[in-house]
């Protein structure tokens, strides 16, 4: 069967070769961006914590047998899944991945006070019904926890999507839906938490509050908007990407270019070293605006005596 290499196609020549419509596909690049945005963020919290938990694991010398064997098929299963999301970054038109694990951390570091609150509080329902290592298990807890979410927020996320056809949204990111590091991590908490097994958390107030905080920063979007602002502000070349398809969008619905404070100071790093042409590629406008951004910024190129 003949087959051709997604991989050297952009996104719209691959939507094109699949049948999909320009409007399908304007929704799909929205769909994908908050699903990577909200799912993948979603995802690497509840993987960072999982992979902490290990670690006190493995201090506390449990890592063995069952607990071992559960542990690293739930890090497999996980890997699966970041290999695609991260191939997702690299098949783009242009390579983000680095660009996205900054978004990553910076999700990771806005999350962490509230993670631990919610740690902290699930340890004092653990400590309320007398439970030896309670802050060890209470950790294994919310990982299991974590991970849940992870699976409920893919469910609901796909089910309020607005249809792509041909495009089944369910199938193609299928592989972020983590059952299997779930069920994996299931048997870690059963190994270790046995005198954890009729604690209900939603009976806890103070848990659920928690969550509910958690659940508001990773999807809200402002959250989203700041994670977004600190990885751009370590990768400028993507940030003046971005700034570049802002300035295509004001021409095109306002008839006006506007520069932005990360294009300002583009032009003014580089108007005596960079060409014309190549400040007005990188920043998205044609040579005759290029030349009126230049006077009203007062930048003249050196002449050569």
């Amino acid at each position: 069967m003949n087959k051709f290499n997604s991989h050297a196609l952009t996104a719209k020549e691959f939507s094109k070769a699949i049948g999909i419509s320009d409007k399908s596909r304007e929704t799909y690049a929205h769909v994908s961006a908050l699903f990577h945005t909200i799912i993948g963020g979603t995802n690497d919290v509840a993987h960072s914590n999982m992979l902490d938990a290990i670690d006190e694991i493995k201090q506390a010398g449990l890592y063995r047998q069952r607990v071992k064997k559960a542990c690293k098929e739930a890090i497999s299963r996980y890997e699966d899944f970041e290999k695609r999301n991260m191939e997702d970054m690299r098949n783009a038109d242009r390579d983000k991945r680095q660009l996205y694990m900054d978004y990553l951390d910076s999700v990771n570091t806005r999350l962490e006070p509230h993670v631990f609150i919610l740690h902290q509080s699930i340890k004092r329902v653990l400590d309320r019904k007398r439970i030896e290592d309670s802050g060890f298990k209470a950790r294994i807890i919310l990982v299991y926890e974590l991970l849940n979410y992870s699976v409920e927020l893919f469910d609901k996320f796909i089910e309020n999507c607005p249809p792509c056809p041909p495009v089944n949204l369910a199938l193609t990111y299928q592989p972020a839906r983590l059952t299997g590091v779930r069920s994996a991590w299931r048997e870690v908490e059963e190994a270790l938490c046995k005198d954890c097994a009729d604690i209900n958390l939603n009976e806890d107030n103070n848990c659920k509050m928690a969550f509910d905080i958690i659940e508001t920063k990773l999807v809200s979007e402002q959250g989203i908007y700041e994670s977004g602002e600190a990885a751009l502000a370590l990768n400028p070349l993507e940030a003046l990407e971005a700034d570049k398809a802002v300035l295509q969008l004001d021409k095109e619905e306002h008839k006006k270019f506007i520069l932005t404070d990360n294009q300002r100071k583009f032009l003014k790093e580089n108007y005596q070293t960079k060409t014309n042409k190549e400040l007005a590629d990188t920043i998205g406008c044609g040579l005759t605006k290029l030349r009126e951004f230049a006077k009203e910024l007062g930048l003249t190129k050196n002449k050569i005596a």
